[in-house]
C-alpha cells in the first residue's frame, strides 16, 4: 500500500471517516495529515520553553539599564511585579492549551474563543502581532549575544576599544548562525535545546553560588547592606527629584 493510500478522508470537521485511528500513522490527533517528523520529546519541548524564555540570562545581559532604573530595589521589586503578571499569563495559556491543544498557539486560540463573528479578525491580529513579537524577541536576544561577545573579548584584551559596529557584526553573526541551525540542522534542534537547558540551569546555579560566596574574599568588597538591597533607590533616568523621592515610599509600602 502506498503512502497516499493511507491518508484518510476528512469530513466537515476534519475528523477521520474511514479506518480506525491506529491504522493511519501519518494522521495526528486532530485528524490532519502530519507534515513534519515529530522529533521532540517531553524533555526537549520543556527545554524549548525554558530556553526561549531564558529570563535570567537576558536580565544579566541588560542589568546595567535596570540598575539605573531604581538600583537594586528597582531590579528586585520590578522582577517580583513582572513575575506575578507572568504567572497570570501562564495560567491563562495553560487553560487554553488544555482546552484547545494545538501547535498553532495564540492565533488558533484567538480564532476559536471569540466565536464565529469575531474569530477571524481576532485570529488575524493575534497572529500578526505574535509574528512581530517573535521577530523583536529574536532581535533582542541576538543583540544581547552581540553585547556579551564584545564585552567578553574586551575583558581579556585591555587595549581593545569597542565600537557600535563591533556589536552589530556580532549581532549579525548570531542571527545567521541561528537561521542556519534552524534551516540545516533541524534534526539536531531537540539536542541543542537540551544542551541549552543544561547550560541555563547549571549557569544559574553557578552564578548564584559565586555571587553568594565570593564577596569578602581575596580583597573583594563584602556583601551590600540591607538598605542598599531593599530601600536605597538610585534612579538616574532623567525624572524630577520629586519622582525620585516618592520611590522609597513606594518601596516601604511594598
Amino acid at each position: 500500500m502506498n503512502k497516499q493510500d493511507v491518508i484518510p478522508e476528512k469530513g466537515k470537521e476534519g475528523a477521520v471517516e474511514n479506518g480506525s485511528p491506529g491504522e493511519f500513522e501519518d494522521v495526528n490527533a486532530s485528524g490532519h495529515h502530519q507534515e513534519l517528523d515529530r522529533n521532540f520529546s517531553l524533555l526537549s519541548v520543556s527545554a524549548v520553553g525554558i530556553t526561549t524564555g531564558n529570563t535570567w540570562a537576558a536580565l544579566g545581559g541588560s542589568i546595567l539599564v535596570s540598575l539605573y532604573n531604581g538600583g537594586a530595589p528597582g531590579v528586585i521589586y520590578e522582577f517580583i511585579a513582572v513575575s506575578v503578571f507572568y504567572w497570570l499569563v501562564a495560567a491563562c495559556i495553560a487553560e487554553l492549551a488544555s482546552a484547545i491543544p494545538s501547535s498553532a498557539g495564540v492565533y488558533h486560540w484567538a480564532s476559536v474563543t471569540p466565536g464565529r463573528k469575531y474569530g477571524r479578525v481576532c485570529g488575524f491580529f493575534a497572529g500578526y502581532w505574535n509574528f512581530f513579537a517573535w521577530i523583536f524577541g529574536s532581535a533582542s536576544m541576538s543583540a544581547i549575544i552581540g553585547n556579551l561577545t564584545v564585552s567578553m573579548y574586551s575583558l581579556y584584551h585591555p587595549d581593545f576599544v569597542p565600537h557600535a559596529w563591533h556589536v552589530f557584526i556580532a549581532y549579525l553573526v548570531a542571527v545567521w548562525l541561528s537561521c542556519g541551525t534552524v534551516l540545516f540542522a533541524n534534526r539536531a534542534l531537540p539536542a541543542i535545546n537540551n544542551l541549552g537547558l543544561f547550560f541555563i540551569l547549571a549557569g544559574c546555579f553557578i552564578t548564584i553560588v559565586v555571587c553568594a560566596a565570593m564577596p569578602g574574599h581575596g580583597g573583594r568588597p563584602g556583601h551590600a547592606s540591607d538598605a542598599f538591597v531593599w530601600k536605597d533607590w538610585a534612579a538616574d533616568i532623567g525624572y524630577s527629584s520629586q519622582v525620585r523621592e516618592s520611590q522609597p515610599y513606594a518601596a516601604d509600602t511594598l
